[in-house]
């Protein structure tokens, strides 16, 4: 039986599918899928025709394999719902299920562990693109035979096919008209389905960047966040990278129910000028308990941020930075570069220099000292000389790292020695505009 994945992923060639053993007439293939919204409320018939109940909703079990079957109806008999399993089942068509026997279970319907509804707990609901990283919405839901009866195989996410779900027409889908989304690349919210029993899978999300997952999380409802933060909690360093990536009110909100050795376990974790801000951001009475609970070396590098306004330069600056001092070798500087564990990755491409009592020097990159020679010192190298105080404003900062061309900018205090770096990536961040975030949002058509 030629795999659901290749149904779905075929490339059209002369107006057939190639699924790479079989070719076969797009009509037919279309032919053979079904759409939820098709088949609710419509009759079941026994054998003889004669109709016997109404397709109330379909029953799938998410955790088997990578498209969920469909294990059962839940039909509306008379005044109560009951469960008809896949083995009565003789056909689905669109508009009716004709069943291969005249008697079946009366006993209302319960859920089962493990059971999702799909017409209550995925049509029309948020899901995640585990590829392209976004929330979508499951506007039509697409069922496909398989080796052991009908599978969940897809879904529509555009607007176009929430117009049709409002709007459903009986008879044979035209599948040409939908933007098939393959499920095995979808990974459902199930925190709100009672009998799911079921978490959102860590390896999927680890796929994504944090920046993805920050925005999912962004756009989901707060349970559906929630849903995300409790599935990473078991990897520390991830959930820290997804907190420096959310905005402000999102960290305060989902901080807020953690307690506070959690919530210190997470700052402990992000980088030392995010969680700096993360901190500003938090209760008054929730500050100082948390900010003891973590290791003195965090704190002494928050207690240096904290001096200073957060959109200044030192509320902006890494304490983190790779440096050297005065008559280091440029075999030296790069052994030092190599080596650095505690400084962000986009602060590894320049090494500081600095006297041996802290005062800055100037700073060189990575590339200038792989050119150089490694025995030569490296103040004989050209540096770049400028600084900002950590009292200067963001204008300030953006000004001269555009007018120097630089990637990172020293961070001095009023005596001039070396207190922090700051990174192009904290200017290009402060300077989009929040217009672009809502643009980014749109896009993602839910």
């Amino acid at each position: 039986m030629v795999s659901q994945a290749v149904r779905l992923r075929g490339e059209v060639n002369n107006g057939r599918v190639s699924d790479g053993s079989v070719d076969e007439p797009r009509h037919i293939r279309d032919r053979r899928r079904l759409m939820v919204t098709q088949l609710l409320r419509s009759p079941v018939l026994n054998p003889a025709g004669t109709e016997v109940g109404r397709v109330e909703d379909f029953i799938v079990k998410l955790s088997d394999g990578a498209y969920p079957p469909v294990t059962g109806l839940k039909v509306r008999v008379g005044a109560q719902d009951v469960f008809i399993g896949k083995d009565l089942i003789e056909a689905l068509e669109p508009g009716g299920v004709r069943l291969n026997t005249h008697t079946i279970r009366t006993e209302a319907f319960q859920r089962r562990a493990g059971e999702v509804l799909l017409a209550a707990d995925v049509l029309g609901r948020h899901l995640v693109d585990v590829v392209k990283g976004r929330i979508v919405q499951a506007h039509v839901l697409v069922l496909a035979p398989g080796d052991d009866g009908w599978n969940l195989a897809g879904i529509d996410r555009s607007p176009q096919a929430m117009l049709r779900r409002l709007l459903p027409r009986r008879g044979r889908p035209d599948l040409r008209r939908h933007v098939i989304l393959d499920w095995k690349d979808i990974q459902p919210f199930v925190g709100q389905v009672p009998t799911a029993k079921l978490l959102m899978p860590l390896q999927r999300l680890r796929r994504l960047h944090p920046a993805q997952i920050a925005d999912i999380i962004e756009g989901a409802s707060h349970e559906e966040g929630q849903e995300i933060i409790e599935a990473v909690e078991s990897d520390p360093a991830l959930t820290a990278d997804i907190f420096e990536e959310l905005d402000a009110e999102h960290q305060v909100e989902f901080l807020r129910s953690k307690s506070n050795d959690e919530a210190a376990r997470i700052l402990e974790r992000m980088a030392p000028d995010d969680a700096a801000d993360l901190l500003g951001e938090l209760d008054q009475e929730r500050r100082k308990p948390i900010f003891e609970m973590m290791s003195t070396g965090q704190q002494l590098k928050l207690r240096k941020l904290l001096q200073y306004h957060p959109t200044t330069a030192g509320g902006m600056m890494s304490p983190d930075y790779v440096w050297v001092l005065r008559g280091s070798t440029v075999d030296m500087a790069l052994e030092a570069a190599r080596t650095d564990d505690k400084a962000p990755h986009q602060l590894l491409t320049t090494v500081f220099v600095a006297e041996p009592d802290g005062t800055f020097i100037g700073s060189v990159g990575i590339v200038e000292l792989l050119r150089g020679e490694r025995s030569h010192k490296v103040e004989d190298l050209e540096l770049t000389r400028v600084s900002v105080l950590g009292s200067a404003d963001f204008a300030d900062v953006a000004l001269t790292m555009a007018d120097y061309n630089l990637t990172a900018l020293g961070v001095v205090d009023a005596a001039g020695n070396l207190i922090g770096a700051i990174s192009f990536d904290d200017v290009i961040e402060e300077l989009v505009p929040d217009q672009w975030r809502d643009r980014a949002e749109a896009s993602s058509g839910v």
